[in-house]
């Protein structure tokens, strides 16, 4: 009875189940047929290439994540700087915009008490133009400003984007609208703040 039992144990192989103590077909060899390899290379090939192009979509993705946060970077670096600004010359920057800079705030006369903080509000447009989309036509940067003043950049070349100011003054209230185009994405950046007067 345990012969017979030991006869009837099976065993799994490629070519299918075969009982044990049984003989192996002549010219058998364990191992995977031409087909197999063939099927096995192919499911490997398909998944090796979704992973590669998940590395290029996660690249582009990468890159398109960085400039995104160089332009809350750059809407950032110019809020803070608008808040130096007295209260009452805020409304100075409305309308400015990096890509015009027929946009810049007019200078005031010599003698107008309103001509220094004026020239803050200039000053901080043309540094946040700088920044944004480096030297241009039409804005007359020195060699000392291209030196001293950062700029957003990434391997050498300029952010390239476009970023506008929007000031809505209402009593002892206003409200600053920045907007960051950024290139590549349909999308920009939008940062809003409020400022008081005490």
């Amino acid at each position: 009875m345990e012969e017979r039992g030991a006869a009837m144990k099976r065993r799994l192989c490629p070519r299918g189940l075969i009982r044990s103590g049984a003989r192996q077909p002549k010219g058998f060899q364990g191992g995977f047929s031409l087909i197999e390899l063939l099927i096995g290379m192919t499911l490997m090939a398909v998944g090796l290439l979704a992973i590669a192009t998940m590395f290029s979509t996660g690249y582009t993705d990468v890159t398109a994540g960085g400039k995104t946060t160089m332009g809350v970077e750059a809407a950032r670096q110019l809020l803070e700087e608008i808040r130096t600004l007295p209260y009452d010359r805020l409304g100075d920057l409305n309308g400015f915009s990096t890509a015009n800079s027929g946009s810049l705030p007019a200078v005031l006369p010599l003698g107008d008490p309103n001509y220094n903080a004026r020239l803050m509000a200039i000053d901080i447009a043309r540094r946040w133009r700088f920044a944004v989309a480096g030297d241009g036509a039409g804005w007359g940067f020195t060699n000392p400003e291209k030196n001293t003043w950062p700029t957003l950049a990434a391997s050498g070349v300029p952010f390239g984007g476009i970023g506008q100011v929007f000031v809505n003054q209402n009593g002892s209230l206003t409200q600053i609208t920045v907007t960051v185009s950024v290139p590549g994405r349909a999308t920009g950046v939008r940062l809003d703040t409020v400022i008081s007067r005490l």
